[in-house]
Order: C-alpha cells, then structure tokens, then sequence
C-alpha cells in the first residue's frame, strides 16, 4: 500500500484487497432469510455441491439416486447435495466530524475508510453481495447490495468522496469552513435505515468511534441483532486513551472550547477513566445485544483488524486464557 496521508486515494482502497484474506463466517443466528448464493448451508436440499451418499427413503428424489452405488450394493442409495447459500454484507461506516482526528499514524476517518474496504474486499471475493450505508454531517448514502465488481468499486469511490469532501471543507487553508459539528442522529438513523434493509442473516459492519451513541441507538441495534449477525469496531486515538505529555491544553468540540491542565495527576486520572468507562459502557451494549464488539487504535497496523468476529473472538479468548495462565 502506498504511503498514507489524510486524504485518501483510490488506489489505497483498491489495494486493502491484499489485506482482506479473511474468510466471511455463515450465519450464527436463526433467521427468515433464505437467500440463494455462495456459502454453504445446514440444510440438505437439491443443490449445486454434494454432501454424502445414503440409501433411499420414501419421499426422496429419483432423479438424485446413485445408480453405480446402487448397483455395487443391491439397495437403493441416493445422493445429498447441500444447498449454497449467500451472506449478504452491510458496512455502516460513520464519517461524523469527530473522526476526522488523529495523533498516531493517521486519521480515525481514514482508519475506517481502509477499514470498510477491507471489509468489502473479504465479502466480495468470498462471492457475497456487498451493501453499505455511509454518513457525515451533511450526507447519508446508501448502496444495495451487489456481487458485481463494477458496483463495489463504485462503493470505494464514494467512501473516498465522501471522506475527501469533508476533510477539504474541514481544514483547507488550516480554517473549518462551519467548524467541526456532529450529526447527533446519523447512527440512529443509519440504523433505522438498515432494519428496512436487511431480511435476516446479514453480517452489519458498523464502523465508528461512537461518540453519538445514544439510547435509540441501543433500541435499534436490539432489533437488528435478532436476525443478523452484528460486528462493532469502535475507533479511537492514543490522545483520546491517555495525554502523553504533560502541559496546558485547549480542547474544542466545535461549539465549546475548555481547558485542559494535564500537569494535575488527578485531571489525567479522571480524563483516561472517563475514557474505559466509555468503551466499556458501549462494548456490554454490544455483548448485551449478543453482538460482536472489538476497539482499533489509529496506532495499530491496517491489518490488526480481524474481520471475522468469530476469528477475534477466538482469538480474544486465547490472549485472555494465556493471561489467567501467566498470572
């Protein structure tokens, strides 16, 4: 991948397909969707991919029998074939002004930007149709879902205008054109937008630093997570964690502007408290909701992301095993 800067380019989008090696897990929750496509299914059916040779039962289908088996054995077998099945994939990815920050290697913005194309780049090349919702202060677009590559590259190129537009009306000559604001409403409503959408057995990317999480946002995850498969990846800084260097700070959310003294020992313990208790508050609304929940840092490598939830979980409970054992 080329060297990153804030701005994104098309050609990093396109290039986080070497990094998407991971494979889209099957559905782990009931659900009314019967989608034919790509993955396999727990039932057995008439299908494309066979599943095993059994002797024939009342009901079954002539035209499926094993007549070699049948002979080599003197009783009847027929053959099983399970039948494929897709997994359709939504990526919310949130580009709220809060994003647009950074200390450590790049923006949060432009994290989750590479991070959604990773995404996209894993469903797609595991044959499955690919949807996304994408919001700022100003926009909200939403892409059905697709297997054609023509539609996906199509998705890359309005995460790179989406994230572009807004970083230029952001700092061009170093001044926000309106000042940084925050759409207290865009997850809600991109997660209104996704119950119409989704028919059950998605796995939903929301890719986000959550800080306009609210409580319709819990209400509609809730209803979300009862037929999909949800994965949380909350977006955070290093600055945001703890405040490495000691001084006097001025701190702005684009409307009210404070004071920071990081020299008192107290003002930093509350201000890195303030910070678990927030990722800790959203991660158990996540595990409430029987969702998937991991944290990236703008500190951590493109690739630290597992994009499967299952994969991350098993690997979460690895490293938590290995600490129990060490301790």
């Amino acid at each position: 991948m080329q060297a990153e800067t804030i701005e994104l380019s098309l050609e990093q989008l396109i290039a986080c397909q070497f990094m998407a090696n991971d494979k889209i897990p099957l559905p782990s929750k009931k659900t009314k969707a019967h989608l034919v496509g790509g993955h396999l299914s727990p039932f057995k059916g008439r299908g494309m991919e066979f599943s095993e040779v059994r002797q024939y039962q009342a009901g079954d289908d002539i035209r499926t029998i094993d007549w070699r088996v049948t002979a080599r054995t003197g009783k009847v077998h027929t053959k099983i074939f399970q039948e494929e099945r897709e997994r359709p994939v939504f990526i919310l990815l949130d580009l709220q002004d809060s994003m647009f920050f950074g200390s450590k290697n790049r923006f949060k913005s432009t994290l989750a930007s590479l991070q959604a194309a990773r995404a996209f780049w894993a469903a797609f090349n595991s044959g499955n149709r690919v949807g996304a919702l994408l919001n700022n202060v100003n926009d909200h677009i939403e892409l059905k879902p697709s297997n054609r590559r023509k539609d996906g590259l199509r998705l890359l190129q309005k995460i790179l205008e989406l994230h572009n537009q807004r970083l230029h009306q952001l700092y061009r000559n170093h001044t926000p054109d309106n000042g940084f604001q925050i759409n207290k409403t865009a997850l809600t409503d991109s997660l209104v937008r996704l119950r119409h959408l989704t028919k059950g057995g998605c796995l939903i990317y929301i890719i986000s630093d959550f800080m306009d999480f609210s409580k319709d946002c819990d209400k509609h995850l809730s209803h979300l997570a009862q037929n999909n498969d949800i994965y949380g990846v909350m977006l955070s800084d290093p600055i945001e964690q703890d405040i490495a260097v000691a001084g006097h700070y001025r701190v702005t959310d684009g409307q009210q502007t404070l004071g920071f003294n990081a020299n008192n020992a107290k003002n930093l313990a509350n201000y890195q408290q303030h910070f678990q208790q927030r990722v800790a508050q959203i991660k158990q609304r996540f595990i409430d909701n029987r969702c998937y929940f991991t944290q990236l840092s703008t500190a951590h490598p493109v690739n630290h992301l597992q994009l499967n939830p299952l994969a991350h979980e098993r690997q979460a409970a690895m490293f938590n095993a290995e600490k129990v054992s060490h301790g």
